[in-house]
């Protein structure tokens, strides 16, 4: 086990919430619906939480300062949302698509992470948050189903 590789593992996830937190919060400003509005922000407060537990272990464990850069691929997706919203007749349908999108990617980095090489309290931390990140894509896609029956 290797702390660089524990260290830019643990700054992936660090930019994946950073991108998630955004991107949701974004979402909230841009989606119609009074309820998603709210459901968006708080999973934006989530992520940030979530971003703020994996610091935490970089700044503790490993002394690490967690700085991590917003990713080109975020400004993108974050653009994307506000290029659809201008386009599309259905707002939050498409905005929910993103959202999706995003989740699925977060999914994605996050088993990414789980490959065997960090510490067992930090795969701990790092499945509670991916059981909530599955949790929340699964009501996105609730959310959605819903906006494309209407």
């Amino acid at each position: 086990m290797s702390n660089k590789k524990i260290i830019d593992s643990l700054h992936d996830l660090i930019q994946v919430n950073q991108e998630s937190e955004k991107g949701y919060k974004e979402a909230s400003e841009n989606i119609n619906s009074k309820e998603l509005k709210t459901i968006l922000y708080r999973l934006s407060q989530q992520r940030a939480l979530f971003r703020g537990e994996v610091e935490e272990v970089l700044h503790k464990d490993y002394r690490d300062s967690a700085e991590v850069k917003d990713s080109l691929a975020s400004k993108i997706h974050r653009t994307w949302i506000d290029f659809k919203k201008s386009l599309s007749k259905d707002d939050d349908e498409a905005i929910l698509a993103e959202c999706e999108r995003g989740e699925e990617h977060a999914i994605k980095k996050y088993t990414g992470t789980l490959d065997g090489h960090l510490p067992s309290y930090i795969e701990e931390i790092v499945n509670q948050q991916l059981i909530l990140i599955r949790g929340a894509l699964s009501q996105i896609r609730e959310f959605k189903f819903e906006a494309d029956q209407a």
